[in-house]
């Protein structure tokens, strides 16, 4: 599953050879999945330069100096990648972006997943084309008082069904909020209004502290003998205790937990 570190590496990736640069031709590989209108793609997306390539989430952005916006929802598996325009596209190639020096930008999923909307500028904002994400968990709205009224909204909740309720926080998938209990010492089967105050803020600093060091040191963070991230398969040792792992549904999702050093509230 694509969460929020995965996109912003992707990001990283692409920004500097696009931003700037003017696309040449799109050429839209899946009508069934990238559904844009001919207009739109002719009058302002084709001949234009890229603005900037943004994250909110899971979601990429690409904004055109012709003020519309591509937005890309990334599914589970989405991906966003520079090639060659002479590698032919694979059955997951959805959309590309070609530019005149040869290369191409290059959105791909797997079935129907990953979707890409073209939105006008005025309409682009929080209120609009992403209306219907939550706080994005890096910016500075996720302060630790609105992450408590947030809980407080989704108290009935196990407390991994709040990390991964898109309405509330954007960007957190499976293994995250997983890793996000394990650092935070809470179990993530457990519901909000079981967490006391002093746990809930705690929940709220890791989640800013596994988010931001997966972000900027995603490969020292994925070799880090202390991060549950790394001891998932079945079997594993808890990277603190030693303790046998646990795996156990929670909403639904494979979830590791070490019933040693998170124990219930």
């Amino acid at each position: 599953m694509i969460e929020l570190p995965d996109v912003e590496r992707m990001i990283e990736s692409i920004a500097g050879y696009t931003t700037g640069k003017t696309i040449s031709a799109i050429r839209i590989d899946d009508p069934d999945v990238v559904s844009l209108e001919s207009r739109i793609v002719r009058d302002h997306l084709e001949h234009h330069a890229v603005d900037s390539v943004e994250r909110h989430g899971r979601y990429v952005v690409l904004r055109f100096r012709s003020e519309y916006s591509l937005v890309f929802d990334m599914g589970d598996d989405g991906l966003l990648r520079l090639e060659s325009q002479t590698a032919p596209p694979t059955e997951r190639t959805r959309i590309r972006f070609q530019f005149a020096a040869g290369r191409e930008l290059r959105f791909s999923s797997s079935g129907s997943q990953g979707t890409v909307q073209a939105v006008a500028g005025h309409e682009f904002d929080e209120n609009g084309a992403l209306e219907s994400l939550g706080v994005d968990p890096l910016s500075e709205d996720l302060t630790a008082e609105r992450f408590e009224t947030l809980a407080a909204t989704n108290s009935r909740s196990t407390i991994k069904g709040f990390l991964l309720n898109q309405k509330a926080i954007a960007g957190i998938g499976n293994d995250y909020a997983d890793e996000i209990c394990f650092q935070a010492g809470v179990r993530p089967d457990l519901r909000v209004h079981q967490l006391r105050r002093e746990q809930l803020q705690r929940l709220h600093r890791y989640l800013k502290r596994v988010l931001r060091r997966a972000t900027l040191h995603w490969t020292a963070a994925h070799s880090d003998p202390g991060w549950l991230i790394n001891s998932r398969s079945n079997g594993s040792s808890c990277p603190r205790c030693r303790h046998e792992l646990t795996s156990l549904l929670v909403t639904g999702r494979k979830t590791v937990i070490c019933p040693r050093c998170q124990r219930a509230a």
